[in-house]
């Protein structure tokens, strides 16, 4: 790609080279991807994020790529970011943060990097969907029956398997 067209380049980083495919469908199929997973996935990117949380002594983040915890703030405390211990599937551990007895949720404000550089798999999956997208719907009558596929709404079975490596898993 020439350095005049970097700036063409969406956010996302994967770009048709096929001509019967516009990249308004790759767009498209990286959104549903991004939709049915949770979280953006690709690629890292510092975010600001405001959730309601659980009363527990942790903070779940939604991630499975947590690269840093920037800042924090627990029901409009700070909190400092060199005691916190998380995971990368985004748990922050917040010491000294005591359970709620009363059951309201924590209002969390937290500025994290997250996601992963590029994902080769995933890419692959874009493609496909974006390619499938812009093909003639199918479908097959069988008597007063008629069974067709949205082209690219929803990935195809083996590559929902792909999916389910970056999928948010049950939050609290």
């Amino acid at each position: 790609m020439a350095d005049e067209d970097v700036s063409l380049a969406p956010e996302h980083g994967v770009v048709t080279t096929d001509p019967q495919v516009p990249q308004s469908a790759v767009d498209r199929a990286v959104e549903t991807l991004r939709e049915l997973a949770g979280w953006h996935i690709w690629p890292v990117r510092e975010e600001r994020l405001e959730l309601l949380v659980p009363g527990d002594g942790q903070v779940i983040l939604p991630t499975k790529r947590l690269l840093e915890v920037i800042e924090l703030s627990i029901d409009g405390s700070p909190v400092d970011i060199d005691r916190l211990v998380y995971s990368d599937d985004g748990v922050v551990y917040v010491p000294g943060l005591k359970p709620r007895r009363d059951d309201v949720p924590r209002k969390v404000i937290a500025r994290i990097r997250h996601g992963y550089e590029k994902l080769a798999d995933l890419t692959g999956v874009v493609l496909a969907m974006a390619a499938r997208s812009v093909q003639p719907q199918a479908s097959y009558t069988v008597g007063r029956i008629s069974v067709g596929a949205p082209g690219s709404a929803t990935p195809q079975s083996t590559e929902w398997r792909l999916l389910d490596l970056y999928k948010l898993g049950a939050r609290p």
